[in-house]
């Protein structure tokens, strides 16, 4: 699964999903083996999860979301 969102798109304006729907992928993301609790990021792709959940075009590494 590619992943199309870019560390950039968090502060360039992009499109970003409803709360709800961060909430969904954050809540996947906690209950996952690649997630590590500190600092809540993600072993595979390394990113903040917290922040990247939000973004409409990102994608899990492993095609969990």
């Amino acid at each position: 699964m590619t992943d199309d969102a870019k560390p950039w798109d968090l502060i360039n304006g992009s499109e970003r999903v409803l709360d709800t729907v961060a909430l969904e992928r954050y809540e996947i993301c906690k209950t996952c083996e690649h997630f590590r609790p500190v600092p809540k990021t993600c072993r595979k792709c390394g990113c903040f999860m917290k922040m990247k959940t939000t973004l409409s075009k990102a994608k899990c590494p492993v095609g969990k979301w």
